[in-house]
């Protein structure tokens, strides 16, 4: 018996008239008689009681049709269990970030503008991370990659550059410009030493040496022990301007803080933030949207002309020192 004999019974039952549930149905009245007829013939019972024209649903129609109910009442939970399935796929995406301040407010409002994302966030080297998109364990990597690497779609979100960090109170923010060997001995204020995202190693291993980390600690105390002169922060300028947003969102007053940033004159500290996936894979829907907001509306430093302003002042009365 096909779903399709089994749904037109359904009809007819409903109205017990061949005419009306031809109506419905959308078919010829002939075909549709001969249709109950058949379901007759198969299951050797009569389903209806016919008195001249009019037909009547008899004890045995009456429990097929409460076996027919059932079965499509199934059918409808399933393909209501298959959407949601079909939803949940859609809205999914796994991203790894080799530090959580390159997104920043601009992952929350992302989130936000997305009520029904299912997203998971995790924290890998970019050695890692690689392996993770072509096992399919993610889907989006967001982190600094140097070159192209087979079998990966890369794109620059941000041309960045490390910079560094000091008080106003500390002797190197005199100097008008700075090179590296102003820093080689200086104490280093660094996130901890199993953090993936480790500037200042970065910059130090250019000049084939390592810096001098007097402490490693959380973003709090690392600000706390820059503003008492007990060493130099390493960052991006990217990371700088995710952080000015994320406390003018709060209010507070980010341009007042006594810091002065400089660029490392003899180096080319230059660095590149960006997005990666898989080459060829069917990416979930969600992570499409993902790419899209990154290339599109992802906050670059280099582009927000009001912060442009606010950064100059808020860096040093002369300004950034490159």
């Amino acid at each position: 018996m096909l779903l399709s004999q089994l749904e037109y019974f359904r009809v007819v039952a409903r109205h017990e008239h061949i005419s009306h549930a031809a109506e419905e149905l959308c078919i010829a009245q002939p075909a549709l008689s001969a249709t109950i007829s058949k379901m007759e013939k198969e299951l050797g019972v009569p389903l209806f009681n016919r008195t001249g024209r009019n037909i009547e649903l008899n004890d045995a129609g009456r429990r097929l049709l409460t076996h027919a109910d059932y079965i499509f009442g199934q059918i409808s939970a399933m393909d209501q269990a298959l959407a949601k399935t079909q939803e949940l796929l859609e809205n999914e995406i796994t991203i790894s970030v080799s530090n959580s301040m390159f997104l920043g407010g601009w992952l929350h409002n992302f989130v936000l503008e997305n009520p029904k994302i299912r997203l998971r966030q995790r924290m890998l080297s970019e050695a890692q991370m690689v392996e993770a998109l072509m096992n399919e364990t993610i889907d989006v990597a967001i982190g600094e990659f140097d070159s192209d690497i087979p079998g990966i779609v890369r794109k620059v979100i941000v041309e960045d550059e490390y910079v560094f960090s000091v008080a106003k109170s500390h002797p190197l923010a005199q100097k008008e410009s700075v090179v590296f060997e102003d820093i080689r001995n200086e104490n280093v204020i660094s996130l901890p030493s199993n953090t993936i995202y480790k500037i200042a190693d970065k910059v130090f291993a250019l000049k084939e040496c390592k810096p001098n980390i007097v402490f490693e600690g959380n973003h709090r105390m690392m600000s706390k022990l820059e503003m008492e002169n007990k060493g130099i922060v390493f960052s991006t300028k990217q990371m700088i301007y995710t952080m000015y947003q994320a406390e003018k969102l709060k209010e507070l007053a980010f341009i007042e803080k006594p810091v002065v940033i400089y660029s490392i004159s003899d180096l080319d500290c230059r660095c590149k933030f960006c997005l990666c996936w898989k080459k060829g894979r069917e990416l979930p829907a969600m992570a499409h949207k993902f790419i899209d907001a990154m290339e599109q509306s992802y906050p670059r430093y280099y582009d927000d002309e009001s912060y442009k302003l606010e950064y100059k002042q808020f860096l040093s009365p002369g300004g950034e020192h490159e």
